[in-house]
């Protein structure tokens, strides 16, 4: 929730602080410069040290980055407190899904993963939609809303240090160094399918939570701040619920449902230059988030099935790696606005998020034919593909 509370009060953050466009997206992507870097090291250090012992303290850090929202005063301020977000969900995200995966028992791997996935993606939908809320018809919109997360991160610490610890520091880990974690003989599949297919669902999300906020407050004249943010629930938080749906799918074909549908519902933002009507990308949020929510379930399952536990940890933070990325064209697209204008820079996105999918439903397909489930040693019966993507 804490990264995702920015959304709603970009347009505001523009206003008070006389940015441009372009300063703004750089803003919502600073903490992804920290949180690919974060996340690698994080996940390798997981594996080897323990679950809690990189969660806790990336918990603590995110409650003092809410705390710098919170007393914000300069942007200065602000792009620090992306700094200290991008460092916690870098230590986090990856490591609390695989801590999820591991509580699970063998035959509940899969429907683990997807929860893992699925809070997280409501998490981030919650952000912006109590954000905005708050921020429209509180006292104190730029910083009244990150104090009541500071109270929900206090919870959240408690619950982490009160659950086991579900993997033992190795006596004799060796040489630190930083691996992927994917397995022999996939790289080139999830390379060319898992990973660009991830990083198109975060491209289109953050351009819908970062560029299109704006967009509706300058072009479209929106002055409510929770109908800002209840575009980036519905972006988000649906994606955390479609994932129920796409279980009935085996994971290769929910991203590509997942990629397909998406890219052609991100047309419809496009669409809203002609009809000039806010209501046009409230419908479009709603799709784009239902249907990326198969590429997650996907990328999850995928990432949480075909590794054993001490490579689990790497794995989903690289995934997340990926993910996070297709956040950072987004500044371009909202320098390039400054020049060209809003709508023009929108149809350039839908552009690129098109070559994207061509690419993940052309090449990416070929190179990743199935789903190769890993065994553990107390497995004798070989485990389908199907089998792996369906809870007990």
């Amino acid at each position: 929730m804490g990264t995702s509370i920015l959304t709603p009060l970009l347009p505001l953050y523009l206003e008070t602080y006389d940015l441009s466009t372009g300063t703004g997206t750089l803003l919502f992507v600073t903490y992804t410069l920290t949180v690919a870097p974060t996340m690698l090291v994080a996940g390798n250090l997981s594996d080897r040290l323990g679950r809690k012992r990189l969660l806790l303290p990336a918990m603590a850090i995110m409650t003092v980055a809410s705390l710098t929202f919170a007393l914000s005063d300069s942007v200065e301020m602000l792009f620090v407190g992306r700094v200290l977000q991008g460092l916690a969900i870098g230590g986090f995200l990856g490591v609390g899904a695989a801590f999820v995966v591991d509580h699970a028992r063998v035959e509940s791997k899969a429907l683990a993963a997807t929860l893992a996935g699925v809070f997280f993606r409501l998490g981030f939908g919650l952000g912006p939609g109590l954000g905005g809320i708050v921020a429209e018809y509180g006292d104190d919109p730029l910083h009244q809303p990150f104090w009541g997360h500071i109270v929900l991160m206090l919870v959240g610490i408690v619950a982490v240090s009160a659950a086991a610890e579900t993997l033992l520091r190795s006596p004799n880990p060796g040489p630190f160094r930083i691996r992927i974690g994917v397995p022999r003989g996939q790289k080139p599949g999830f390379l060319t399918f898992v990973a660009p297919a991830i990083f198109l669902m975060s491209y289109l999300e953050g351009t819908v939570l970062s560029l299109v906020p704006i967009y509706m407050v300058k072009e479209l004249g929106v002055t409510n701040i929770a109908i800002v943010g209840a575009v980036g629930f519905l972006v988000l938080g649906l994606g955390g619920v479609s994932p129920f749906v796409a279980r009935r799918f085996d994971p290769r074909t929910a991203i590509m449902i997942g990629v397909s549908l998406s890219t052609v519902f991100s047309l419809l933002i496009i669409a809203t230059s002609r009809v000039e009507s806010a209501g046009l990308i409230v419908v479009a949020a709603t799709l784009i988030g239902a249907t990326n929510g198969f590429i997650l379930y996907g990328g999850t399952v995928i990432c949480g099935t075909i590794v054993p536990i001490r490579e689990r940890g790497k794995l989903m933070s690289l995934l997340y790696v990926f993910a996070y990325s297709g956040t950072v064209p987004v500044v371009a697209l909202g320098f390039l606005s400054d020049s060209i204008g809003l709508t023009t820079a929108l149809a350039i996105f839908t552009a690129v998020g098109a070559i994207l999918a061509t690419f993940v439903l052309t090449v990416g397909r070929r190179l990743f034919p199935e789903v190769i489930p890993h065994r553990e040693p107390d497995q004798h019966q070989p485990v389908t593909s199907a089998q792996a993507s369906r809870p007990a």
